[in-house]
């Protein structure tokens, strides 16, 4: 459990917003802060609660993801989770880039998505959470958590990130 505790974080917070510059883009496709876009081998966008139907929304993501070769996840996150934003700053290490090689993610602010997500099969009470999706936009049934890794450094996230990615 203390593995747990330093890695993910849990329940969801009214702290201050994080400032403009360390939060996702809108759902334009741009890639987030501190990410890269398919030229680095992943994407990594983010999905706003105006998309409307949570599935309906991820479908199309789906579908953007197979015209660029990637596989889609959704990656549950919050602006206060120090885990989440570990990731988001580690992003231009290359283990990480290697970790995410192949992978379009597809970033959901659980705070700002709030009840939208209940019955869609994306809830978790640990964040940051990656879900594999089906060609429907649904949740395949894997997934990975922040617990999955210690310390929220590149040496501890990128290997059982890369092994979740890559299926291996």
């Amino acid at each position: 459990m203390a593995a747990l505790a330093l890695a993910a974080c849990q329940g969801s917070s009214s702290s201050a917003p994080v400032p403009a510059a360390d939060k996702a883009p809108s759902s334009t496709g741009k890639t987030a802060t501190g990410a890269a876009d398919a030229s680095d081998g992943f994407v990594i966008t983010a999905l706003e609660p105006s998309a409307g139907d949570v599935h309906a929304a991820l479908k199309g993501e789906v579908e953007k993801a197979k015209q660029k070769g990637l596989v889609p996840y959704v990656e549950l996150w919050a602006t206060w989770c120090g885990p989440c934003l570990a990731i988001k700053k580690s992003m231009n290490d290359p283990r990480m880039k290697a970790a995410f090689k192949g992978a379009y993610i597809v970033q959901m602010d659980v705070d700002a998505w709030g009840s939208k997500l209940d019955g869609t099969g994306f809830s978790s009470s640990v964040i940051p959470i990656f879900y594999a999706l089906d060609a429907e936009g649904k949740p395949s049934g894997r997934k990975i958590d922040g617990g999955a890794w210690g310390d929220n450094i590149p040496e501890n996230m990128a290997p059982p990130l890369d092994k979740f990615f890559h299926g291996s």
